[in-house]
C-alpha cells in the first residue's frame, strides 16, 4: 500500500526522484563522458537529494523502514542528516513510499542453530570438527575442551582454537565469518545454505593448511613446528 503524502511531501518526493535520476544518469556515463561533466555539480546534486530525503523522512509518521543491511553499511541511523547522501537508502525510501512492505526484512531462520567446520589438520593427519552455534552475539565456538562466545566474526575464539591446533588459516577468515553471519540474518538463509557456506570456508582453511611448507619449517618440537 502506498504512503499518502501531502502536497509538500509530494513535492519533496518529486525533487528526490529528479535528483536520483540525474545521479544515475551521471553514473551510467563513460569515464570520458563524466570528465566533461562537472563533478562539483554532481556532488551538489547528492547534497540536494540528501537534504530533501532527510526532510521527507522527518515529516513522515510512522517513519519509513530501511533494511538492516543498509543501516549497517551507512554506519548511521536514518535520522542522521547524512544518511540519505547515498543512492541505496534513497531508493529504499522511494520504494517504501510506493509500497510500505517494500523494505520488510526476511526472517532470520538460523539463530540458535548448530553448524560445523570440518578442517584437515597436519597435527592429527585427518579432519577435525569445530562446532559453531550462531546466536545474537555472533558464533559460539566449541572444540575439544574449549567453549567460548565469539563475535559475529567468530573472534577471538575461532583463530585461538585453530592456532592451538597449529592450523594454518587465511588471514581474512574473520571477515568471511562476519559476512556469513550478516547474510544469514539479512537474507533469511536456511540452515543448509549457511552450512554450505561454512563448508566452503572449511575447504579454504584445509587448502591453506595442506599447503603449509612444512619441508621448510625448522624441526623443533619445542617451538611447535613439525614436518
Amino acid at each position: 500500500m502506498k504512503v499518502e503524502l501531502s502536497a509538500e511531501q509530494s513535492e519533496l518526493k518529486n525533487r528526490i526522484q529528479s535528483k536520483l535520476e540525474e545521479i544515475l544518469h551521471f553514473l551510467s556515463l563513460s569515464r570520458e563522458e563524466r570528465q566533461v561533466q562537472s563533478y562539483r555539480h554532481i556532488e551538489q546534486v547528492y547534497d540536494q537529494m540528501g537534504i530533501a530525503a532527510h526532510s521527507l523522512y522527518l515529516s513522515l509518521n510512522p517513519k519509513p523502514k530501511h533494511l538492516k543491511k543498509t543501516v549497517r553499511l551507512r554506519k548511521m541511523t536514518p535520522g542522521d542528516p547524512q544518511f540519505y547522501q547515498h543512492i541505496r537508502p534513497v531508493q529504499e525510501l522511494l520504494n517504501y513510499l510506493n509500497n510500505q512492505q517494500a523494505n520488510d526484512e526476511p526472517c532470520d531462520q538460523t539463530l540458535g542453530e548448530t553448524f560445523y567446520l570440518n578442517v584437515f589438520t597436519r597435527k592429527w593427519g585427518k579432519s577435525d570438527r569445530y562446532t559453531l552455534i550462531r546466536n545474537e552475539e555472533g558464533w559460539l565456538v566449541r572444540h575439544s575442551s574449549q567453549t567460548e562466545q565469539g563475535g559475529r566474526d567468530a573472534e577471538p575464539i575461532l583463530s585461538y582454537v585453530l592456532r592451538y591446533d597449529q592450523v594454518s588459516y587465511p588471514r581474512n577468515l574473520s571477515t568471511i565469518m562476519e559476512d556469513i553471519w550478516y547474510r544469514a540474518a539479512e537474507e533469511g538463509l536456511p540452515h543448509e545454505k549457511v552450512q554450505a557456506m561454512l563448508n566452503e570456508v572449511a575447504d579454504w582453511i584445509t587448502m591453506t593448511e595442506q599447503n603449509y611448507p612444512s619441508h621448510i619449517a625448522l624441526e623443533n618440537e619445542e617451538k611447535g613446528y613439525f614436518s
